[in-house]
């Protein structure tokens, strides 16, 4: 059963191109001059044009036209077949593209008139563990399709999920306004996806069993062992520290909201009150709830009140705001100023 499923249902050595084939094209990919170089440069403006405009669209196109991918799975390449002249020619080749984005980027983000960080900007400035699942299965996925025979759209969605150009550009926007929240957590966003495609591609090559150079095998081999083990732990820490935060702050206001919800549909809502809006306020533990409809009287309220720790919340203070002309006037103040804030919850 075990062989049958290893040489027939994912055999990928049937439409697997020769090992003179697969290394012609991953070396072509390292060259950096003339249309590549071009591209290069297209790619660092669509993508900067993308993240300040907050255009999605704009930003997909820029991953695949971005050619940042080729020397990184080079590397990976490289390693495994322990050739070092095209180990530094990738290398090399990856670090100016890296100067030639960073400057450009700058330049761009220093020259456009909107400053603003857009959503899109945002969202590279929190790697997290999610991140490093995606580049490697992301980079695997990317030297399957550079491997076979027959091209598929394998590679333009490699490009799209591992997603390397924009935190590079993001890393410019941080560094034309002197943001270094937004280099640090870009970078870093792009670190890993660049190191976990070249571990990709290093596992994938060794699988395929390509042709290696004439070296040293076993003292190779541990130095590169220990490299990877070294760099997947040094970049993992970080990542899972951030994943297992930011689901601890999720599960905490998720359960504040549903406790929430609870309380007010069940014991302040009724056919002829409902509440407009309700906004927490975790640090100061205030529950806020601006109703519409019959008011309540003092009475009323202090059982609504003494029904908060029956929700969980027992630890929050109620303020019940009935002046219909207050709520509104508060409502459409933050919506027209403001905007609506993270801490406030709308009861449908």
């Amino acid at each position: 059963m075990i062989d049958y499923l290893k040489n027939s249902v994912f055999d990928i050595k049937s439409d697997q191109m020769d090992a003179e084939a697969i290394h012609t094209s991953i070396v072509s990919g390292v060259r950096l001059k003339g249309a590549p170089l071009i591209i290069l440069f297209c790619a660092i403006i669509v993508a900067s044009v993308g993240l300040n405009t907050n255009s999605t669209a704009v930003i997909i196109g820029a991953m695949l036209i971005s050619p940042l991918m080729n020397p990184i799975i080079a590397m990976g390449y490289s390693i495994a077949t322990y050739d070092g002249l095209l180990l530094r020619n990738a290398a090399i080749n990856f670090i100016t593209q890296i100067i030639i984005a960073l400057i450009g980027a700058s330049i761009y983000f220093f020259l456009t008139p909107v400053h603003e960080p857009t959503s899109e900007l945002l969202a590279r400035t929190g790697p997290s563990f999610f991140d490093m699942l995606i580049a490697f299965f992301g980079g695997t996925a990317g030297v399957i399709g550079i491997t076979r025979k027959e091209k598929t759209n394998v590679i333009p969605g490699v490009a799209i999920a591992t997603a390397l150009m924009p935190p590079m550009c993001t890393v410019g926007y941080g560094i034309a306004n002197g943001n270094v929240d937004y280099i640090f957590s870009a970078a870093y966003l792009f670190t890993i996806n660049a190191f976990f495609i070249v571990v990709a591609t290093f596992i994938f090559c060794k699988l395929l069993q390509l042709k290696q150079a004439d070296v040293v095998k076993e003292r190779y081999n541990k130095i590169i062992k220990r490299s990877i083990i070294i760099g997947v732990i040094l970049i993992t820490i970080p990542a899972t520290v951030s994943a297992v935060y930011v689901s601890a702050v999720s599960i905490q206001k998720n359960a504040i909201y549903s406790s929430v919800k609870t309380f007010v549909n069940g014991e302040v809502n009724s056919s002829t009150t409902t509440t407009m809006r309700a906004t927490i306020d975790p640090d100061a533990k205030k529950l806020r709830l601006d109703l519409v409809g019959d008011i309540y009287t003092s009475d009323q309220i202090d059982e609504i009140k003494g029904k908060l720790k029956d929700c969980g919340l027992e630890d929050y203070r109620l303020e019940v705001i009935q002046d219909i002309r207050t709520t509104l006037f508060s409502y459409f103040e933050n919506v027209n100023g403001q905007g609506i804030q993270e801490s406030e919850i709308v009861i449908v």
